[in-house]
């Protein structure tokens, strides 16, 4: 990191002072922070690519494979949420794997508990949870099917895994709310955690 830190002083030409070092420190903030949002989009992205490949032969078959057939996705998503709920000190009140409501294949419920900046820190990781536990699973798999030998009917369950965890690993309109809704509190720790490696660097 502090080599990257260097480099990026070094490529955006701003000299090594600590006015250099704070507008690379807010830039890399503002990107770790809309990180997760960009990686959903491009998920969104494949799978809307999914949707349009299956539906040129059946359009109704296209959206019942995205939101039904990759049914593990929607599992890992809301215990994603469920999980980072739990551990960030929020209280679930429920949890659904499977429905058809309202565009919604699963859902889960919670209430925020605790000071403010502990509610901030449960919405904001509770919503990037199928994200970062999608992308984090969707890279052990990819490394196994890639290092690993299989038979063809592993390999074909192995990608079926992959492909739902891409399908289900994006954040929904009320995920992104939440997110928005509490990540401000990470700016400040960000900024000074890359200011820091940028004064040792």
């Amino acid at each position: 990191m502090q080599s990257l830190m260097q480099q990026l002083i070094t490529w955006l030409g701003w000299g090594d002072g600590i006015g250099a070092i704070a507008g690379i420190s807010a830039i890399l903030t503002v990107l770790a922070i809309l990180a997760p949002v960009i990686v959903g989009l491009l998920l969104y992205g494949l799978e809307r690519l999914q949707v349009e490949i299956i539906g040129a032969v059946n359009r109704d078959f296209a959206y019942f494979f995205v939101n039904f057939v990759t049914f593990p996705g929607t599992f890992v998503h809301e215990m994603a949420h469920m999980c980072f709920a739990v551990i960030t000190g929020a209280e679930v009140h429920e949890i659904c794997m499977f429905e058809n409501e309202s565009g919604r294949i699963g859902h889960i419920s919670y209430q925020v508990r605790g000071p403010w900046f502990i509610q901030a820190v449960q919405h904001s990781l509770t919503a990037v949870a199928p994200t970062v536990v999608g992308l984090g699973l969707g890279y052990l798999l990819l490394h196994l099917i890639f290092t690993s030998e299989f038979t063809l009917w592993e390999n074909i369950g192995l990608w079926y895994l992959v492909v739902s965890l891409i399908d289900h690993s994006t954040m929904s309109d009320s995920d992104l709310e939440h997110y928005f809704q509490g990540v401000w509190i990470f700016i400040v720790p960000l900024f000074l955690f890359f200011f820091i490696l940028g004064m040792l660097a």
